[in-house]
């Protein structure tokens, strides 16, 4: 079965409102934290506070995630545009925001789970735990998010790019 450039152009739009609304959740979770955390009114005060999100990389994880939502909005929006005028290798240009969200989201995830295992973090009260608890979740759904739709975009991009090069391979029957 067979399906035409305007199918795959539709569903590509389709998985361009998804990685929009991924963008948009991860700037409001982001967002959401970073007045939290720079908030940071727990009972054991501001000295400790900042000793903690400085420890934990949670404050560098907040401000490179408020630039990983907009990263992701804007280039959601640029594969609309490249699905819309027909320009795959615009559209390919979505996976480097793919690998990089990717990359960074591996990097803090795998230096939290290791700061999890030390036990250096004995001294913690139970905010802290659950506020490593949300970051953790956080970034593994993130992640998977983002794997889900980099593998659904591999698909329709790779469809994509081959339908809008044969429609613009000149046949036999035109060239006479």
């Amino acid at each position: 079965m067979s399906c035409n450039l305007r199918c795959v152009v539709k569903c590509g739009l389709l998985l361009a409102i998804l990685d929009l609304l991924h963008g948009l959740a991860t700037e409001a979770f982001y967002g959401y934290e970073f007045y939290i955390h720079y908030r940071c009114q727990w009972v054991h005060g501001i000295r400790w506070c900042r000793y903690y999100l400085r420890e934990t990389n949670h404050s560098l994880r907040v401000n490179i995630g408020i630039g990983e939502g907009v990263v992701c909005i804007l280039f959601a929006v640029l594969l609309i545009l490249a699905l819309c005028k027909y320009q795959p290798w615009l559209a390919w240009l979505w996976l480097l925001k793919a690998v990089a969200v990717l990359v960074v989201n591996g990097y803090f995830l795998t230096g939290w789970i290791v700061e999890k295992s030390r036990y250096y973090h004995q001294i913690w009260d139970q905010h802290n735990y659950d506020q490593d608890n949300v970051f953790m979740t956080a970034g593994i759904i993130l992640t998977l998010v983002e794997v889900f739709l980099m593998f659904i975009f591999c698909c329709v991009g790779g469809s994509f790019t081959y339908k809008v090069h044969k429609q613009r391979l000149p046949t036999m029957e035109t060239d006479i």
